[in-house]
């Protein structure tokens, strides 16, 4: 489950799957096929989250690259414009068979996720490190991402996706207050609580004064709420990241119609 060099095929689904391409007017979206590819996609990373953002890894400024231990055992989700073959969104992904064959799931480092039933973990994709270049930050990119998605799952067959949801912060002030908005909106699981490790613990620090009414949730992190995804845990204060994360799941037979026709088509 490896990356080789530049000019070989990944080992990872990308080679269990065929090759797909969604494709717009503009955009193509398909999944990495070799490092070549991979490295755009950590270089693009790199821009968004520490460039622009001001958090991610400070090991990323040596190679201008966010990559990490997970990278190479990960399949890599690319939106590619076509006029200038550059890539402008990605997603990272793995599923329970990838992440056993390699250093385990990304989320564990933060959330306990064996109190996730072995039922849901071993039929779940776990998403992270997703993002889109600012010159196309657009409703189509984000809509092409979650088709490119669909059709990951439908051909890996599987029901749900988990990962962390992250608030650009590492005030526990905020952590803490957009709990209380996401307990108040019933955005909470009603049955699954994943608890956060002890050194990533966010609630502890918090001590201010709650105002939920004031919250802004981050744009993707709202779209997952408004199809559905629900929220299992409190805060963790990532501070190797620079984030605070909420630990997220979707349930595929859970999405309505409406959502479902729209990206799974």
């Amino acid at each position: 489950m490896e990356l080789l060099m530049s000019t070989q095929t990944i080992k990872t689904y990308s080679w269990k799957m065929e090759p797909f391409n969604i494709n717009s007017h503009k955009y193509t979206v398909r999944l990495a096929v070799n490092r070549q590819e991979v490295e755009k996609a950590l270089q693009l990373r790199f821009q968004v989250f520490n460039l622009e953002l001001g958090e991610g890894l400070e090991s990323s400024f040596k190679n201008r690259m966010d990559e990490d231990e997970y990278d190479d055992q990960c399949d890599h989700l690319l939106v590619i414009e076509k006029d200038s073959n550059a890539v402008i969104g990605t997603y990272r992904m793995q599923d329970s068979e990838m992440a056993h064959n390699g250093n385990g799931f990304y989320t564990a480092n933060e959330f306990e996720i064996n109190q996730l039933s072995s039922d849901i973990l071993g039929d779940a994709v776990e998403l992270g490190r997703a993002c889109v270049h600012k010159d196309h930050r657009n409703g189509r990119v984000l809509y092409l991402l979650w088709r490119g998605l669909a059709h990951y799952l439908i051909h890996t067959k599987k029901r749900f996706l988990f990962g962390c949801c992250s608030l650009t912060t590492q005030d526990p002030e905020e952590g803490k207050q957009v709990y209380s908005y996401l307990q108040q909106n019933d955005y909470i699981h009603p049955s699954i609580q994943i608890d956060v490790h002890p050194k990533y613990q966010c609630l502890d620090e918090a001590r201010g004064v709650l105002k939920p009414e004031a919250v802004e949730l981050p744009k993707l992190f709202q779209l997952y709420l408004d199809v559905g995804t629900t929220v299992c845990s409190a805060p963790a204060l990532d501070q190797v990241f620079k984030t605070i994360d909420f630990f997220i799941l979707m349930d595929i037979k859970n999405l309505s119609d409406q959502t479902k026709t729209l990206f799974f088509r």
